[in-house]
């Protein structure tokens, strides 16, 4: 599967199951592609020092992280195929934060297979990620299966 052009190039190699993974990350009113995230290396995760702690949970600020895997339409047209939502917690002021790196890894397995699982997300997040893509990549938008951005704008 090719490259898609929602993101710039990444320094890092990607692994052929992944070249069709990127990730959007919703950090309070801020909505972004970040292919950087592939590699825990988003905007909002540099110089942060994760923990898995459950302790940490619920510190600083909840981003939510949207592991997005593209394809083609029936046309051949760039889409949206799967879609997979975990969160992360990060409190800026003592450079910490939290998340279960095994979660999302799994939620990006989940996206690269196609799946739909949005749960993670509160339904303004859904909505918000509905306006993003439509707003900003309309041709990855209209190219993807109705039933696919039905769920994700519910």
């Amino acid at each position: 599967m090719e490259e898609l052009s929602l993101t710039g190039r990444s320094r890092h190699d990607t692994p052929e199951g992944l070249e069709g993974l990127t990730a959007v990350v919703i950090d309070g009113d801020a909505i972004w592609v970040d292919r950087a995230a592939l590699h825990a290396k988003s905007r909002v995760e540099r110089g942060i020092q994760f923990s898995d702690d459950e302790a940490r949970r619920g510190r600083g600020r909840r981003v939510a992280v949207v592991w997005v895997s593209m394809g083609r339409s029936t046309e051949g047209r760039p889409c949206l195929k799967g879609l997979a939502a975990c969160d992360m917690w990060i409190d800026d002021e003592s450079k910490t934060g939290y998340k279960r790196l095994a979660e999302h890894v799994n939620q990006m397995d989940r996206a690269v297979k196609g799946r739909i699982e949005l749960g993670a997300l509160s339904r303004e997040q859904k909505q918000r990620l509905a306006r993003f893509f439509a707003e900003e990549h309309g041709e990855v938008w209209e190219a993807t299966d109705r039933e696919i951005r039905d769920r994700i704008s519910e």
